[in-house]
């Protein structure tokens, strides 16, 4: 199913931000240092695997703080 990655990113970024739209930039240049550029990935973007867990590790990480 195309598109995981960018509905990880989009829930990453929703989790991070705490719906701070605010914040978006600084949470995209995080991901960006961290090798992952959130403007390549869109809903048509083929899954990555060792990406998607990466990212719901990421997600869990900041879920748990």
């Amino acid at each position: 199913m195309p598109g995981r990655v960018k509905a990880l990113i989009d829930e990453l970024l929703l989790v991070r931000t705490n719906g701070n739209e605010a914040l978006v930039p600084f949470v995209r240049a995080h991901l960006i240092l961290q090798g992952i550029d959130p403007n390549r990935y869109s809903p048509a973007s083929p899954d990555d695997s060792k990406l998607e867990e990466r990212l719901r590790q990421l997600i869990e990480t900041f879920r748990q703080s």
